[in-house]
């Protein structure tokens, strides 16, 4: 498993979240799920630490205006 940081930005609002998946397609898909904003592939997905202890599961989420 990973840890990942996606965010997403729409028009004025940047949201983020931190979650652990198994690659970053999957990553994005619970980005969008958890959060209710936007599709999978209008996420962006970055590794942040390889080899973290499983299972999948959202960490954390935020939004802020840019």
């Amino acid at each position: 498993m990973t840890k990942f940081s996606c965010t997403m930005s729409v028009g004025s609002d940047i949201f983020y979240c931190t979650l652990i998946a198994e690659d970053a397609k999957e990553a994005r898909e619970m980005a969008a799920a958890e959060t209710k904003q936007g599709r999978p592939r209008e996420w962006s997905a970055r590794a942040l630490d390889a080899d973290v202890a499983g299972p999948a599961r959202f960490l954390g989420r935020g939004n802020q205006e840019a």
